[in-house]
């Protein structure tokens, strides 16, 4: 019996390297949600800490830093945290629903120091001081 030797030289060559398809299978699936969800609680829980432990936010919107005036009235305004307590020179200020104040206050001649402190419910607060020259 002789043996028939038989080629193909028209069969395409294999790839050296095969390339894996992306196939979302029911266990890949779970993995992913379940690691979404885990980050979305993490970034939950920090969210509520660092509400805790964050001073409240508060920005002065007039008088700017430092200036010198001519008029023996002033009106201090800013914004801050709705929640806020605010004080300026030991006295409560009102703060509306949005978190916008406003003061009017009597200036001595010469240099008046203003401290501007918003108080969250935690204890934690944030102070600007703001110095306002009076010149008759």
């Amino acid at each position: 019996m002789q043996k028939i030797k038989l080629e193909l030289k028209d069969k395409p060559l294999e790839p050296l390297i095969k390339k894996k398809s992306l196939v979302f299978t029911p266990k890949k699936i779970v993995l992913f949600f379940s690691f979404l969800f885990l980050i979305l609680v993490v970034f939950y829980f920090w969210k509520e800490v660092s509400f805790l432990v964050r001073a409240p936010f508060l920005e002065v919107n007039q008088p700017p830093a430092d200036i010198i005036v001519n008029q023996d009235k002033f009106e201090i305004m800013g914004k801050t945290a709705p929640f806020a307590i605010l004080t300026i020179e030991g006295e409560e200020v009102y703060v509306d629903k949005d978190g916008n104040f406003k003061k009017e206050v009597s200036l001595n001649n010469g240099l008046n120091i203003f401290k501007i402190e918003a108080k969250n419910r935690f204890g934690k607060s944030r102070v600007i001081i703001r110095r306002i020259q009076f010149n008759q």
